[in-house]
């Protein structure tokens, strides 16, 4: 005997399709959630950030000829010089360790530029001082194959950077060519709030720039002010203006951190460095130091913002010949470029180098006084000598 099965009804219908949906329903809501609970977070916040400052104009991006306050230095021991921006960065020093280390094996001798290379050869600062993960260097010669193998290498660890051109380099096969590559960013686990502020220079001149910081007395903000530390308060005040300070802006960021100080500089990077650790090592060994690295509810926090890319030619290297690289061959690029970013949702640091050993092209240009003569192959003497000092007798555009 057949089964015969009873039509379901709409009551029926309806209630089955809502079981169906229940599920489906509770899965969106639970995405919902998440989604909101991603963005309290900060997380989805910091990326909004990210899109909106992209969009910011650098402050300045060109060449460093085109900076009058502002040096580059190849070492941070390198003398700075008074009311001037002073940036120092690892990766050229990278880059020329790679040469020394790898190729030539021993300190390099540059004619000419003695003092620079002694600096560069004596210096500490190396790749142990970076993530594995956030830099690359290599260098060698360039009969050997390195232009390919930067090329590779880069392509698989840093395959969204756009490398620079290096084929112009392969036109002498005994050359050297060093590469250097680090990028580096702290996101601060709280965005800073958006500020303003009038930046006074080392001769007493004002700007309005774009800051960041805390200053709020409300509540929510306290996150804010949890997430840094201070490393140094120095006695002084000025009103209430703190005279000396050194601020790690999140103390919990990792692999690296971004610390501000506020002092005054001292003969070069190095010893305004050694002066900042000093007084923060001080400053730990207060009885106070718990209390006061924390910022009170009543502190205030401003930071200038910051946008910039700059290319940088070390012009004391280039030119000036490596008595050691075997044979002797003058240094034909001695490049640095940097892109820093700082402002309220962190900080992000772009920079490569190359420095090049290699043989100068040519030019033979007579455009200074010169001598011509007319000869027999194989005679022993002219049967025409002129020396051109002037233009007398050149033939006129």
């Amino acid at each position: 005997m057949e089964s015969q099965e009873t039509p379901a009804t709409g009551q029926e219908s309806s209630v089955r399709t809502n079981r169906r949906l229940g599920p489906i329903f509770a899965v969106v809501v639970v995405l919902g959630l998440a989604g909101v609970i991603f963005w309290w977070m900060g997380l989805g916040s910091y990326l909004a950030q990210r899109q909106e400052y992209a969009s910011k104009t650098e402050t300045f991006s060109g060449s460093s000829e085109s900076l009058k306050e502002t040096v580059i230095v190849p070492t941070l021991d390198t003398p700075c010089p008074p009311n001037k921006n002073v940036i120092w960065c690892s990766s050229f020093q990278l880059a020329w360790n790679e040469v020394r280390d790898k190729v030539i094996r021993a300190p390099l001798e540059v004619v000419g530029a003695e003092e620079a290379a002694a600096r560069l050869n004596a210096a500490k600062q190396s790749s142990s001082d970076l993530d594995s993960k956030s830099f690359y260097a290599a260098g060698g010669r360039i009969k050997d194959g390195v232009i390919n193998k930067i090329k590779k290498d880069m392509a698989v660890e840093f395959p969204s950077h756009i490398l620079s051109n290096l084929a112009q380099y392969a036109q002498e096969p005994n050359g050297i060519l060093a590469y250097s590559y680090l990028t580096a960013s702290v996101p601060f686990h709280h965005p800073f709030q958006q500020a303003e502020l009038v930046f006074g220079n080392s001769r007493g001149e004002k700007s309005d720039v774009e800051a960041f910081g805390v200053w709020s007395l409300l509540k929510r903000y306290d996150k804010i002010r949890r997430q840094v530390e201070v490393l140094y308060c120095g006695p002084g005040r000025e009103k209430h203006r703190v005279k000396e300070c050194v601020v790690d802006l999140c103390k919990d960021s990792r692999p690296y951190q971004v610390v501000v100080a506020m002092v005054e500089p001292k003969g070069s990077l190095a010893e305004t460095l050694e002066y900042i650790r000093l007084r923060a090592d001080e400053f730990k060994k207060d009885t106070g130091h718990e209390r006061e690295s924390n910022l009170s509810r009543v502190d205030d926090l401003k930071v200038p913002e910051m946008l910039w890319r700059i290319d940088h030619h070390f012009s004391e290297l280039i030119g000036c010949p490596v008595a050691n690289a075997n044979p002797p061959m003058p240094i034909v690029e001695a490049m640095q470029t940097l892109e820093f970013r700082l402002d309220r949702s962190g900080a992000v640091l772009n920079a490569q180098a190359r420095f090049a050993v290699t043989a100068l092209p040519r030019e033979f240009i007579f455009d200074r006084p010169f001598l011509i003569y007319m000869q027999k192959r194989g005679a022993e003497c002219p049967f025409f000598v002129m020396w051109v000092d002037n233009a007398e007798l050149l033939t006129r555009r």
